[in-house]
């Protein structure tokens, strides 16, 4: 209901009141029609002739049809083919009662059941043997002996005869289906030319509607699908034109037509690109001078860490010992001068720096001095050509207080990435924000829209007006942040973010500060991404980044462990996260969806600074 309003409304350009739902297109699969041969696709029963004729001269035939014609008093007679597992959901039984029951039917077709392998039926799974025990016994009800085919055996290769003789006695397909996820079967019968009949519950609704090759039908009503097949069987008009419209439209579910489509719709959607979606890469200001290019500095410069032995060797060392592999080089090149990094900055232009991400929650000053000295002295001892990052749930001026309380000068870092990931500003330039960052993350962005709607959905039961409310003085262009009384109070991320998605609001959503904090920030924004836009920004091979983490923080936390980067969690680091707030009890974990035996993932045995 909401997406069909939202498209009305941009039709109309009537703005969505920051609403966004994506735009979702069918496209048929791609299936290889290569083993239809033309012959089969001729009108004539020749080759049935040359089999059940006596006298007349036989050609070699496809196993399968002896196999199925064996059963038949007249195999002249139009075949309606069913070919599924013997499954209770596929609902042969009802097709047979259909067929059982209509004397007019039984006089003018055979019926053809293709329902899998059996040697026998007592030896089958419980489904399976009630499902054909079920079907002998409606065939001996009716007497439908001679007129219903049942063979015990095919092979995969045998498959694609099973439709010819059903094709060249003009017959008809058909798929009583409860419900039918997609109809593959009648793709194949549509290729040689054989109309259909089909439930009217899943995927054969877009195949007809693209086939226009015969009929659907409630697969629960035995007289509707009777009064299908009768159309189709009596009135050889209406037959043709099925088969034509089938052959003539097939091609809509070819690998070519498949891959055309595809592409058509990736071009309309690259007509709307999003703003800032392409990143400039900004030439380095140092890059004729005397230390040489870009590239050759970076050929020239490479963090020896080797990802199965001096990294994981390291791990039951400190973590200042594993800084310190971190930092090693395999040649030493002369460090820059103050003259040359005043003249302009480019971090990446001449060194692989190290990312160091703050710790979340609330840690005390002592463990966070320890990381910001760590990082920093890496920093001086590579003579400055390390770059720092630090990457926070905090705003920017919390996070410039808390380098305070440290003795650290934030002006040491060389950019910040604040508010989980809305924010990126560089400190050596006054706190200026990243113009281009911030059109990048502007996309979509629903900003004031969902400010109202987050207090309404993301608290829990009972929980009261305040446990949930605006912090003003958190909030910036890109984060709504909101004040949270105690997690009892609130919806964890992927509830809150599930009915935000119901009602066309799409953002991310980031518990920080051990679950006093709510932040809303774009959906094109993230601490990783932020990490990655200064990679293309600054030129870095992502290879070379390594990211401090503890091993507890807001729930964007798990985001930034995996990845090409080398990824450092030092324990003991947070006494109180957030993840309690991030997906219920019932849903995956973190183990799950990060590979925690990566080799580019390691846990010291001791806490910062050796402790």
């Amino acid at each position: 209901m909401v997406e069909r309003k939202l498209r009305v409304r941009r039709r109309r350009g009537v703005s969505c009141l920051g609403r966004y739902m994506p735009r979702m297109v069918v496209i048929p699969p791609g299936m290889d029609f290569s083993y239809v041969d033309a012959q089969d696709l001729a009108d004539g029963d020749g080759d049935l002739q040359a089999l059940i004729i006596p006298g007349k001269a036989k050609k070699p035939m496809p196993p399968i049809w002896s196999e199925v014609l064996r059963f038949f008093t007249n195999p002249h007679k139009p075949m309606i083919l069913a070919l599924s597992r013997p499954d209770p959901k596929k609902n042969v039984t009802t097709l047979l009662k259909a067929y059982g029951e209509s004397r007019h039917l039984r006089e003018l077709a055979n019926l053809t059941l293709i329902l899998g392998n059996r040697d026998d039926i007592e030896e089958m799974s419980g489904g399976a043997a009630t499902v054909l025990t079920a079907v002998l016994k409606l065939i001996d009800r009716y007497d439908l002996y001679g007129q219903v085919a049942y063979p015990k055996h095919h092979k995969q290769t045998d498959v694609p005869h099973i439709y010819r003789p059903a094709a060249k006695t003009k017959g008809v397909f058909i798929n009583p289906a409860l419900v039918e996820p997609f109809g593959l079967t009648l793709i194949e019968a549509a290729a040689y030319g054989l109309p259909v009949v089909a439930t009217q519950n899943g995927g054969p609704v877009d195949i007809l509607k693209a086939l226009h090759n015969g009929l659907l039908v409630d697969p629960h009503d035995a007289a509707a699908i009777t009064d299908a097949l009768l159309s189709l069987l009596a009135d050889k008009a209406r037959w043709l034109e099925c088969r034509r419209d089938g052959l003539r439209n097939i091609h809509r579910f070819s690998w070519p037509h498949h891959c055309r489509l595809y592409l058509s719709h990736v071009d309309a959607s690259c007509d709307h690109p999003a703003p800032h979606q392409l990143l400039r890469v900004p030439a380095s200001p140092r890059a004729a001078s005397a230390d040489g290019s870009l590239s050759d500095s970076l050929r020239g410069l490479s963090i020896s860490i080797d990802a199965s032995h001096d990294l994981k060797a390291a791990a039951g060392d400190s973590a200042a010992a594993i800084m310190d592999a971190l930092c090693r080089r395999r040649v030493t090149d002369r460090p820059a001068s103050a003259a040359a990094r005043a003249a302009g900055f480019a971090p990446a232009s001449s060194s692989s720096p190290p990312t160091a991400t703050a710790p979340d929650g609330k840690p005390d000053a002592e463990r966070l001095k320890r990381v910001v000295d760590m990082a920093l002295s890496a920093d001086a001892a590579a003579g400055g050509r390390l770059g720092c990052v630090l990457s926070t749930g905090m705003t920017i001026r919390d996070a410039a207080d808390a380098l305070g309380t440290c003795g650290a000068d934030p002006a040491a870092f060389d950019a910040l990435i604040c508010s989980g990931g809305a924010e990126l500003c560089y400190l050596w330039k006054e706190l200026a924000a990243d113009e281009e960052y911030a059109g990048h993350v502007s996309f979509r962005w629903p900003g004031a829209h969902v400010r109202s709607a987050v207090p309404r959905l993301g608290k829990a039961d009972g929980a009261q007006e305040a446990d949930l409310a605006d912090d003003d003085a958190a909030c910036s262009a890109h984060c709504h942040a909101y004040a949270v009384a105690g997690a009892s109070k609130v919806k964890k991320v992927d509830s809150i973010r599930q009915s935000l998605r119901m009602r066309g609001f799409r953002c991310k959503l980031v518990y920080t500060r051990a679950c006093t904090r709510l932040n809303v920030i774009p959906l094109s924004a993230s601490r990783p991404r932020e990490l990655r836009y200064l990679s293309i920004q600054w030129g870095i091979d992502l290879s070379k980044v390594a990211v401090l983490v503890g091993d507890k923080g807001d729930t964007d936390r798990e985001r930034l462990l995996p990845g090409l980067h080398k990824t450092l969690v030092l324990p003991g680091l947070v006494s109180h996260g957030s993840e309690e707030l991030l997906r219920d009890e019932d849903g995956f974990l973190t183990e799950d969806v990060v590979a925690m035996d990566s080799p580019n993932l390691v846990t010291p045995r001791r806490g910062p600074g050796g402790r």
